[in-house]
């Protein structure tokens, strides 16, 4: 069954969206960007580095031109992780070690990993977050990262110079391990020819796909799905959007969320079209290479159309799942309604409304799940009536918000915290009612 693993899967779905479009209420904190450059040189060694310059960029071309022509890698390498055997340690002090965005999969209450894209680490708790132990891959190429967590073994980083590179090297590169962070292996290679990578899932050891940001602008993205059937050493071009209008294609328009996939054949792109029509939701049942529209009943009173965004989408189970439909209107608060689906996606069912300022859902089962109210300091609600009714809990502390929030039992769970020096990661053992911090700037 595919588990999303990014803790806070909005940040990416919504870091093209609507360039050139007035965004619409709600739709304003929803964007990130960044860049690097760095520059250096010495007027009295200009000859020598002409020199070294031009050798070089001969040797580059000559590799990305046998990279590309090949596609993979595919012989693993292996990587050794440090601390094969670590000694816990407390939570590490000074300098921050997860900058957003920050990626949250707790496996149980004892195992889970953490990434942080922006310093290309990942870490990993075998005692429910008292300790973090690093567990990424030394020797991986630099870059942004991006991550996924199978189970407590298995896991894979797909590390890109894009975006903000000024190299025309669009290359993916793909690690993993199946041993908890202790080996990586030098998986494979994607030869992209554009674009970076949004997100990775796996649904087992075998089966995953990447995929591709190629930008977007006007309320417009394009992307395109990479699959693999051996663990990452082989990746095949499954699909990519255009504006064909082709049946089994997905369209140009709209922004594209993080796919979920329940099984190697099925999956679902969640996203959001800020120019109204109806929600953007497509499925495919052949792996990623084909997608078509589904049709979504509208919550009583909503009319036939919306300017409106998936979000929230899990599988709890291989038959229980649930998203979230925002309807953002010309005037007035948004509203939010909780569709599920008890069939494995077979069909998907308009319920009850979110309370008012509530627009994302964790949930662990059909009936048990939480949301989070951010205009009242934070205030977390329960249900566990599958939404009918919702309890508030209690304030989450965080002073610029939460971006994340995971729970394993109904009483266990982990939320991010963003403050004004990086993200927190704070546990709760008691529903909600009072949270630790175990991760700080």
């Amino acid at each position: 069954m595919g588990k999303p693993e990014e803790f806070d899967p909005r940040l990416k779905s919504y870091l093209h969206r609507g360039a050139s479009t007035p965004a619409p209420a709600g739709f304003e904190a929803r964007i990130a960007a960044r860049a690097r450059r760095q520059r250096r040189g010495w007027v009295l060694q200009v000859a020598a580095a002409a020199a070294l310059l031009v050798l070089a960029v001969g040797l580059g071309i000559a590799l990305q031109r046998a990279r590309q022509s090949v596609g993979v890698t595919p012989t693993p390498t292996p990587f050794a992780s440090p601390n094969i055997n670590p000694t816990p340690t407390p939570t590490p002090s000074g300098p921050y070690p997860l900058l957003p965005p920050v990626s949250l999969r707790m496996i149980s209450a004892s195992t889970g990993w953490a990434a942080g894209s922006g310093t290309n680490r990942i870490l990993r708790t075998a005692d429910g977050g008292s300790h973090w132990d690093d567990a990424g891959p030394r020797g991986a190429q630099p870059g942004n990262w991006t991550t996924f967590f199978l189970d407590a073994n298995n896991a894979w980083v797909a590390s890109s110079l894009q975006p903000g590179s000024d190299t025309p090297d669009f290359s993916v590169h793909v690690y993993r391990t199946s041993d908890g962070g202790k080996n990586w292996n030098n998986a494979g290679v994607v030869a992209a020819g554009q674009g970076w990578p949004s997100s990775v899932s796996f649904v087992d050891a075998s089966h995953g796909w990447l995929f591709m940001n190629l930008g977007g602008a006007a309320g417009s993205q394009g992307v395109a799905f990479y699959g693999t059937a051996d663990g990452g050493r082989t990746w095949t071009k499954l699909s990519e959007a255009d504006t064909s209008g082709s049946s089994g294609h997905l369209p140009l328009s709209c922004s594209k969320g993080a796919p979920v996939f329940l099984n190697p054949s099925t999956g679902w792109l969640p996203g959001s079209c800020s120019a109204g029509g109806g929600p953007f939701f497509y499925v495919t049942r052949d792996g990623g290479r084909t997608w078509h529209n589904v049709a979504l009943g509208s919550p009583a009173g909503w009319g036939s159309t919306c300017m409106c965004e998936v979000t929230s989408l899990r599988f709890s189970d291989a038959r229980n799942g649930v998203f979230v439909l925002t309807s953002y209107g010309s005037a007035g608060v948004p509203e939010s309604a909780v569709y599920s689906t008890t069939d494995g996606g077979g069909s998907w069912r308009p319920g009850p409304s979110l309370p008012a300022q509530a627009y994302d859902v964790f949930f662990i089962d059909k009936s048990h799940g939480w949301t989070i109210n951010p205009k009242a300091n934070n205030s977390l609600l329960s249900t566990s009536d599958g939404g009918q009714h919702w309890s508030t809990v209690g304030p989450i502390p965080s002073t610029q918000g939460v971006t994340g929030l995971q729970f394993v039992t109904t009483e266990i769970g982990w939320a991010s915290g963003s403050e004004p020096a990086g993200n927190t990661l704070i546990k709760t053992t008691d529903g909600g009612q009072t949270w630790t911090t175990q991760l700080s700037p």
